[in-house]
């Protein structure tokens, strides 16, 4: 029995250690995929979930280089937890939006807020010169939304709305709400620019870059 652990053991020393981060399948296999690309240094990095990661910002922004770390599914705790290999590569710019998967995942505001707070303070210090802009969460639309747990948890995103903004006003990133560009007069997310309630058609995606350029966070 001894020697059958021991050749066991030393299978197992021989292969390839798996990373898993906790945080789901799709995480890990998209962070495989983020470090096997690699990126510049120097770069513009739109961050977060599936919000992000569904966008064509190249194509949009026109701006170079241009690097998306959007998630589908991903939390403030992943995006802090990754958020070190990206100021590896000392980004010019940071476009961050998170908290929705948080809440819908029943985390309190508080502590979502706090993450956040945790990554514009580790962006100031590790490349104090990088233009940080924390976008407003899109808070869902409660009637056509296809998605049962985030369900009336928008007085929620309000809230988390605020803090954002409370953070932004202390000097920690610029602030980008979008809240005048994609809610109706309900607060909430307008039909017209959703699919199922939370995720965008692609003129959402126009309408957000039209602001940031409008703004002159990108170039035109």
């Amino acid at each position: 029995m001894k020697r059958l652990v021991m050749i066991l053991l030393a299978v197992m020393a021989t292969l390839p250690a798996l990373a898993q981060s906790g945080f789901g399948d799709y995480y890990d296999c998209r962070l495989a995929a983020h470090r096997k690309a690699g990126m510049p240094t120097g770069a513009v990095v739109w961050m977060g979930d599936s919000l992000t990661e569904q966008a064509w910002w190249g194509f949009l922004t026109k701006e170079s280089p241009i690097v998306n770390r959007g998630i589908g599914g991903d939390n403030t705790r992943g995006m802090l937890a990754r958020l070190p290999e990206i100021l590896d590569f000392a980004p010019r710019k940071i476009f961050l939006m998170a908290g929705v998967n948080d809440l819908s995942g029943n985390r309190p505001v508080e502590e979502v807020a706090g993450n956040v707070r945790k990554m514009l303070e580790m962006i100031r210090e590790r490349v104090p010169g990088c233009q940080v802009y924390l976008q407003s969460v899109i808070t869902p639309n409660n009637d056509v939304l296809a998605y049962a747990y985030i369900k009336n948890k928008q007085h929620l995103m309000r809230a988390l709305n605020k803090e954002y903004q409370a953070m932004c006003e202390e000097g920690l990133a610029t602030w980008v709400d979008l809240t005048p560009l994609m809610h109706n007069e309900q607060g909430e997310l307008k039909e017209e620019l959703t699919k199922d309630g939370i995720h965008l058609h692609p003129e959402a995606y126009e309408i957000w870059v039209a602001h940031l350029k409008k703004m002159k966070y990108l170039r035109k």
